[in-house]
């Protein structure tokens, strides 16, 4: 199933097509301590296409009763979550 795209995730002018590269190319992910009863939000960071330097940091909510995940947040890798990384390595 496609996930849903909120709009919230053009904010940072960040192409789609970019964004799903990083997700489906992604360096690195982790399910953030966000759970809810219904599922969980996972951190996606990514390159938007290989020749790229730049990451993106993408977040999505999955649920675990099958329903479409919904794409909620799109931008350039900050510090928040380039910590994140650093402090949870895999």
């Amino acid at each position: 199933m496609a996930p849903i795209w909120k709009p919230s995730t053009d904010k940072h002018g960040i192409p789609r097509a970019e964004a799903i590269s990083a997700i489906l190319n992604a360096s690195y992910t982790d399910a953030l301590d966000d759970a809810t009863p219904e599922g969980y939000i996972k951190l996606y960071i990514g390159r938007p296409h290989p020749q790229s330097r730049r990451e993106l940091e993408i977040l999505v909510q999955h649920f675990d009763d099958g329903r479409e995940a919904i794409v909620f947040h799109v931008m350039e890798l900050g510090p928040k979550y380039r910590r994140y990384r650093e402090e949870n390595p895999q």
